[in-house]
């Protein structure tokens, strides 16, 4: 008899990792596999009960779910799959690389400690792919499945609204929107600046930052805070450009949201997009990876904002459905 696969969940809920891993449990459920929640906060009793009726279980992993160090959040991974005695599969999120600066070989070293103690590994681009061989370890195989898309369009606005640039995510630095906020320069002050998302923990005075570059130029400001799944689609919709700029990324659960939605969002060229555009032709506008040209291509768009939106016949790749088959197919052959 086929036994049930675990998927071990940390974190609040308003996480983006958390988020991803409840979305592909959900997706599991969805097409009929054996997939069950195993929440890190279940008394251990329980949670070694539910553990122990599972072949594999998986965990999507990223330091700052489980430690406020890497060292820390080492010591209490390894401990946890250690204590679930099953087969643990894992899927590393922000995979190290030298943009982190002098925490990069301390992240490295969990990410590679975690890595030699799970049965398999899982990133979601071939781009996190060559970061985890470079940076971490080479020696380890790692499989990619790209983040799903789940296809959930919004409707474009009826009416005319206030013209905005807008930025989905949690606020931290690198996260490009002080940069976006910047390119901004060349229009005119009544086109206003937002923010979806609210800051990450330790980064409240990006609030206070943004309004005062925003004020500078009489231009307003906008930072919703956190927002339900129902509100985060009306925004995406009432956004006149949505931009995701971010500096740093090996996948991009911000981008992959826009482009569920329906929006075409302006990008980098970098190795991530590329790799995105090339897989789903169609889905993001690029450009240069670099302030000014990020500055003209946010002109270009509030100039002709209906290039912002996806055409009907675009297909984006891999769908809900796509992943979840494939995560079942990996950890049911990693469960042995």
């Amino acid at each position: 008899m086929t036994r049930p696969i675990g998927h071990y969940v940390v974190g609040p809920r308003s996480h983006g990792v958390v988020r991803y891993a409840r979305s592909v449990l959900d997706a599991a459920i969805v097409i009929g596999a054996d997939h069950r929640l195993l929440l890190g906060r279940t008394p251990l009793s329980g949670r070694l009960a539910a553990a122990g009726e599972c072949g594999i279980v998986h965990i999507h992993v990223t330091d700052k779910l489980f430690g406020s160090s890497p060292a820390a959040a080492q010591q209490k991974l390894l401990s946890t799959m250690a204590e679930l005695r099953r087969p643990i599969s894992v899927t590393f999120h922000d995979v190290p690389q030298p943009s982190d600066g002098p925490g990069m070989r301390r992240r490295a070293a969990f990410y590679a400690a975690v890595a030699r103690q799970a049965v398999g590994v899982i990133v979601s681009s071939h781009h996190e792919a060559a970061l985890f061989a470079e940076f971490v370890d080479a020696s380890i195989e790692v499989q990619v499945v790209p983040l799903m898309f789940d296809g959930v369009r919004v409707q474009k606005p009826s009416l005319t609204r206030e013209v905005t640039v807008g930025v989905l995510g949690f606020l931290y630095p690198g996260k490009g929107h002080l940069e976006t906020l910047q390119a901004m320069a060349d229009l005119d002050p009544s086109v206003g600046f937002l923010a979806l998302g609210t800051p990450s923990p330790g980064h409240d005075h990006l609030v206070d930052d943004l309004g005062k570059v925003a004020a500078d130029s009489g231009r307003s400001c906008e930072i919703t805070g956190f927002l339900t799944d129902d509100e985060l689609r009306r925004r995406m919709a009432e956004v006149t450009v949505p931009v995701a700029y971010h500096r740093h990324m090996s996948a991009s659960g911000s981008i992959n949201a826009w482009i569920s939605a329906g929006r075409r969002p302006l990008v980098p060229r970098t190795a991530y997009t590329l790799e995105l555009s090339a897989r789903s032709p169609g889905v993001v506008a690029m450009h240069p990876d670099d302030n000014d040209a990020l500055r003209s291509a946010v002109t270009a768009a509030v100039a002709s904002p209906e290039h912002t939106w996806t055409d009907s016949a675009v297909t984006t790749s891999p769908t809900a459905v796509e992943v979840a088959r494939e995560y079942d197919r990996l950890l049911r052959r990693w469960s042995g």
